[in-house]
């Protein structure tokens, strides 16, 4: 069937490459969409947020709500029509048309919306797990290393480190990992830590993030992540592999234990317990200042040009300088 979008001449245009007032004809999965009510004139209006292999960017549907909200699915892909503005300093696309694929979509392949890490993934985890090779003696954590790499290995280099606040994108879970890793040696011979212990909490402290939302095909939170959260489900995964290794001890597991439930630092803020020892209370403060740093470094990527200040950041609870 005939439509406006076969009618018109495209190329591929990946999310990475638009610019404000482009007119955007292409092939895109909806990887989020809520239906919102304007505040200015009571209106809906469709939020999206749009996916391919080169990155994300969020899109608005101001008319057509009702029949474009029945259509367009989570996880599916569709060809859209639109226009790249900005709002708040950051790019998002006003979608005017959508259809599903059809079959004679040549120019679509799947592959084209499987999420890369911005990263090379591969040397970054080789350089991981040489850290802990180089810094374990101890055999049940190296055994307990082996077991990780072997069980959550490819996923956990694959994880979102967080759905939106940090890391938030596929590999951020181990790019968030490594930063920790690296923290801990430089930190922990400063105030004579015990480094081994440290970063074994650093490997597991978020790894049940992999467990908590999925994001293929669309980013969603699991049953379990929404029951138990990522705390409960580590915990679980330090606890089924460490039964798995003879002799393990139960004073060194405790400890791992008390890591992995503390390093949210205060019980408001998720942790079943606030840090008890001076290693799980330097795990809270390096996992707070990498997260926080990487919300920093979001905001001076995609902060607006032309403005020294950024919008009003949540989680930080401020607005930060964009001045470089």
């Amino acid at each position: 069937m005939n439509s406006l979008f076969d009618k018109l001449e495209s190329k591929p245009q990946p999310l990475a490459g638009l610019k404000v007032h482009d007119a955007v004809n292409w092939f895109y999965r909806v990887q989020e969409i809520n239906r919102r009510t304007s505040q200015k004139n009571k209106k809906d209006y469709l939020d999206l947020v749009l996916a391919d292999r080169s990155g994300r960017m969020t899109a608005k549907v101001w008319d057509n709500v009702d029949t474009l909200h029945k259509l367009l699915q989570p996880g599916n892909v569709y060809r859209i029509s639109g226009e790249v503005d900005a709002f708040n300093g950051k790019m998002q696309l006003k979608i005017t048309r959508a259809r599903p694929l059809e079959p004679n979509d040549n120019s679509c392949r799947p592959e084209d919306f499987d999420e890369q890490p911005p990263f090379d993934s591969e040397a970054l985890r080789t350089d991981l797990y040489a850290m802990l090779d180089e810094n374990l003696a101890d055999p049940h954590l190296r055994q307990l290393v082996q077991l990780f790499k072997e069980e959550h290995g490819a996923v956990f280099s694959q994880a979102y480190g967080a759905q939106k606040i940090h890391h938030a994108f596929a590999g951020g879970l181990l790019q968030h990992t490594h930063a920790l890793l690296r923290l801990v040696l430089a930190v922990s011979p400063f105030y004579g830590l015990d480094t081994e212990l440290l970063l074994i909490g650093a490997l597991f402290h978020d790894i049940g993030k992999t467990a908590e939302f999925k994001t293929q095909p669309a980013l969603e939170t699991t049953m379990a992540g929404g029951l138990l959260g990522h705390l409960v489900i580590s915990l679980t995964i330090f606890l089924e592999m460490q039964k798995r290794i003879p002799g393990f001890p139960e004073p060194l597991s405790l400890r791992i234990q008390h890591l992995i439930v503390a390093h949210h630092g205060e019980k408001e803020f998720g942790s079943p317990e606030v840090p008890k020892t001076r290693e799980a209370y330097v795990l809270h403060i390096l996992d707070l200042l990498d997260s926080r740093l990487s919300i920093f470094s979001e905001q001076l990527k995609t902060g607006d040009g032309q403005k020294l200040f950024s919008e009003f950041n949540q989680a930080l609870g401020t607005r930060i300088l964009l001045d470089k």
